[in-house]
């Protein structure tokens, strides 16, 4: 659109059409500034139309191109075909041979090669004002748009007249014959040939070049061979266009072009593509061979080598109803480059084929990719198998754009969602998963680059989830890959075992078999939720007793004289709720199903759901139950003859379990390393593979003796002496190996202990602090601890508000969400740790009688409190630290 002007539109505008930013910009204030007229700016073509036919127009000033290509006939022809009545300059921004030529064969008035340092656009400025008001500024004669551009070309130009009389030659033909414009205007065409701008020998064909232009207004192309004053030999191209006035061919203008180091570089390429591994051949507009290498003749003569000269069609009449001929007649008739790959049945091979399509042919090239192909159609196919894998394994495959939306959705997970394979693609997982905040979280940390493992409870299943993000070359999310693995029997087991770990604690330290009972029936809805359950105990007598029942009124129940179900059975019994006594059912029970539980010699435990069926999960989870109970009941009856060996013995069971989980866990992956390593040791004589399996036996000792340490921490002090933790505080830092880590002690006291035992607790803590603490964050004040630039730093102290000490650093710290498992046996963030360092630290505190908790230091690192037994401390001024 044009933009609104100053002054009015009928009194004829100077319409500006060129869309070069700033440029524009420059030469439209130049024209407002030096007419009083109004001056109008289109940036296209079609937008410039669209104007002038509605407006009038005193000049139209136009560039040599625009965005939508340049229709300098429609801008400079009116509705009837016949010239516009307005003068026409055209502005070019560089000299362009082609285009001028036209503009003189469609009569512009001037043409102008633009100087971008003259921001006045003087030149521009004089011609139009020169064809606006013709008695102001310099008036040429009606030839002027002629010289104009001819003088403005950089190649030789020349005008004739409608008689074939030079009109004007520009200076670069000036020196081309050694003859002025002068002496040569008024004289026939064929002086220009005398004065050896062309060959004599061919002067006819260049005659009848001119006398057609003259006739027919057609533009003409000719070839000029001849050889220069060197003796070199030349070619010139040869373009001969009509120079109109209106309708009327009023004469010619030639431009001679020197294109010798094309036709050079021509050869070259001739020359080049027989040095090409790829085939090649090019085809005329005939379809006929006029090339082909060297390459290609060996590929076509494996058949039947083709004549240049002939037609593809008639020497390979075979492919005419091929994909081959459909995409070369494509690529003909759109003038646009094809890339196809086609299977060639004469040469059993696959052959990649390009095609470039031009007015004068096409020129293919090919390439034989049999080996590539067939490559491909194997991993397409192994690709088809592991879909297909994937599509049956129990996990459900999930990706999603940067967005969140589904881009993928696999898996024979997805069954137990009610979901089909791509069902959800396109929908958004944040709606899709509104309604479980996990999952969104989950998604939203993956969108923004994290790795995310977790596990995430939707529609009452437990699923572990593991999302990946990809990135692009800018390192932005593109996408995010997600697997999730329905593990709700797992997850239930896992609860069920920390539930029944609970109660186990619980039930050791009971001290009644009622109490055992009561403890028994309230875990088993944490084990299997939807339940009840009553325990009955045998008595002397051989009856059942009611011990204790997660229903209301269970203690109205009476003493049955006889076990329901005959003799007793260490086996777990299923049963329909149908056929057990319901006196042995939580009163008012609907049960669909029930379990009977033995609890060896000393009952039963009934326990039932409405649900048509226990899991098998549910089962062993209750199987555990019945023989803990059973246990217990069995440790409560002997109770008062084995009292003074209950905490040994509790004590005892809790080492073998750490041990135990040590040896079933802990030591299951370093064994099977060793024992492989040792294996391929064998096998191949390769000494690494020993050195491995001795780096997995030397990772089995360091386990055995954390535990075995750890058993030994656990022990009550009972020969306390005191201790000044000054001295061991100090002691404790030399032995670690800190870096270049710094201490900060402050004063301290005296306290009642185990001199070894506390040096093993400030080395645990020092030495955890230096492999897991990094650098701190820093702070702007005066504190050592506090500098960014330091290295870490480690502070020792009494506690301000409690009778006890801390030990603090300046490192990373320790996230709130992972505090509570900190001091758990075997908790751990680094591949070699054994995640006993801090759990020693804890029996130590306890076997001292301390306690002892986890919180941030001012710096956000860790710090670690110790409350002491009450007492009075007592500073010291023991030895500096080392640093």
């Amino acid at each position: 659109m044009f933009p609104p002007s100053s002054g009015s539109i009928s009194a004829g505008a100077i319409f500006y059409v060129a869309a070069d930013g700033a440029a524009s910009d420059s030469v439209v204030s130049a024209l407002r500034d030096a007419f009083e007229r109004p001056v109008a700016h289109a940036e296209s073509a079609d937008a410039a139309r669209s104007a002038l036919a509605d407006r009038p127009v005193s000049c139209l000033v136009a560039a040599a191109s625009l965005p939508d290509g340049t229709d300098l006939d429609a801008l400079v022809s009116s509705d009837g075909g016949s010239r516009a009545e307005y003068p026409v300059v055209v502005y070019a921004a560089a000299g362009d041979e082609a285009f001028a030529a036209r503009a003189v064969s469609l009569g512009v008035d001037d043409y102008l090669v633009r100087d971008d340092a003259d921001d006045s656009h003087a030149e521009l400025v004089e011609s139009v004002r020169s064809l606006v008001n013709p008695d102001v500024g310099d008036s040429r004669p009606g030839t002027r748009s002629h010289r104009v551009i001819v003088e403005a070309m950089e190649d030789g130009a020349f005008v004739l007249d409608e008689d074939s009389r030079v009109e004007y030659v520009n200076p670069r033909i000036e020196e081309i014959t050694g003859s002025t414009s002068e002496s040569l205007r008024g004289e026939q065409f064929e002086s220009l040939v005398d004065a050896g701008l062309f060959p004599a020998s061919e002067y006819e064909r260049y005659r009848d070049a001119v006398s057609r232009v003259l006739s027919e207004g057609t533009t003409e192309r000719l070839d000029v061979r001849f050889v220069d004053a060197e003796g070199d030999p030349r070619l010139f191209e040869l373009l001969l266009s009509p120079a109109a006035d209106g309708e009327k061919v009023t004469g010619v203008v030639g431009i001679p072009r020197d294109v010798t180091d094309r036709e050079v570089a021509t050869t070259q390429r001739g020359e080049l593509l027989e040095r090409m591994t790829d085939a090649f051949f090019a085809l005329d507009t005939d379809w006929r061979f006029v090339y082909f290498n060297d390459r290609a003749r060996t590929v076509f003569g494996e058949v039947r080598e083709p004549v240049l000269g002939e037609r593809i069609w008639d020497r390979y009449p075979s492919v005419a109803d091929t994909e081959l001929y459909e995409k070369y007649h494509e690529a003909m008739r759109t003038q646009e480059p094809v890339t196809f790959e086609t299977y060639a049945e004469q040469h059993d091979s696959w052959f990649e084929i390009r095609a470039y399509p031009s007015p004068s042919g096409l020129s293919v090239y090919f390439r034989d990719v049999t080996t590539r192909k067939r490559y491909l159609q194997a991993l397409e196919s192994t690709n088809q198998r592991l879909e297909t894998l994937l599509q049956n394994l129990p996990v459900i495959l999930s990706a999603f754009d940067s967005e969140g939306v589904f881009t993928l959705s696999e898996g024979a997970g997805l069954e137990s969602l009610g979901r089909e394979p791509g069902q959800v693609v396109g929908q958004s997982a944040f709606d899709l998963y509104d309604d479980t905040p996990a999952a969104t979280d989950a998604i939203a940390r993956g969108l923004s680059g994290e790795a995310v493992d977790t596990r995430i409870e939707y529609r009452g299943a437990v699923y572990d989830v593991w999302y990946r993000p990809v990135f692009d070359d800018d390192g932005e999310v593109s996408k995010l890959l997600g697997v999730a693995i329905d593990v709700t029997d797992r997850a239930r087991l896992e609860d069920g075992l920390r539930a029944l770990q609970a109660v186990t604690r619980d039930l050791i330290l009971t001290e009644s078999v009622e109490e055992v009972a009561s403890l028994a029936v309230e875990v088993v809805p944490e084990l299997v939720p939807g339940t009840e359950a009553a325990i009955w105990l045998a008595d002397d007598g051989g009856g059942l007793s009611p011990a204790a029942s997660t229903g209301d009124g269970f203690e109205s129940a009476v003493r049955i004289e006889t076990v329901p179900g005959g003799s007793e059975s260490d086996a777990i019994t299923r049963v329909d709720s149908a056929a057990v006594d319901d006196r042995l059912l939580p009163p008012e029970s609907d049960a669909a199903s029930a379990l009977r539980v033995p609890l060896g010699s000393h009952g039963l435990l009934v326990v039932s759901t409405d649900a048509d069926a226990f899991l098998e999960v549910d089962v062993d989870l209750l199987e555990l139950l019945g023989s803990t109970v059973a246990t217990a009941l069995s440790a409560t009856v002997r109770e008062q003859e084995l009292r003074n060996r209950e905490a040994d013995l509790a004590a005892a069971n809790e080492r073998l379990d750490d041990f135990v989980s040590i040896v079933a866990h802990d030591l299951r992956n370093p064994l099977a390393v060793a024992t492989g390593y040792l294996d391929l040791g064998m096998e191949s004589g390769e000494r690494a593979h020993l050195e491995r399996a001795a780096n997995a036996v030397e990772r089995m000792s360091g386990l055995v003796e954390e535990v075995l340490d750890l058993a030994r921490q656990r022990t009550p002090v009972v020969d306390a002496k005191p201790v000044d933790l000054a001295r061991v505080v100090d002691h404790a830092w030399r032995f670690v190996d800190t870096d270049d880590a710094t201490l900060v002690r402050e004063e301290l006291f005296v306290v009642e202990g185990d001199d070894g035992r506390l040096l093993r607790l400030f080395e645990n803590l020092f030495r955890n602090a230096v492999e897991h603490g990094s650098t701190g964050s820093g702070t702007s004040s005066d504190d050592p601890l506090a500098s960014s630039d330091d290295p870490l730093a480690v502070r020792v102290g009494a506690l301000d508000d409690r009778i006890g000490f801390y030990v603090e650093d300046t490192g990373v710290g320790i996230p709130e969400e992972t505090r509570e498992h900190v001091f758990d046996h075997g908790y751990t963030t680094t591949p070699r740790g054994t995640g006993y360092g801090l759990a020693i630290v804890r029996d130590i505190a306890d076997a001292h009688g301390w306690s002892v908790s986890l919180t941030e230091s001012a710096e956000g690192g860790a710090r670690f409190e110790f409350v002491t037994q009450p007492g009075r401390p007592q500073t010291t001024d023991s030895e500096e630290p080392d640093e």
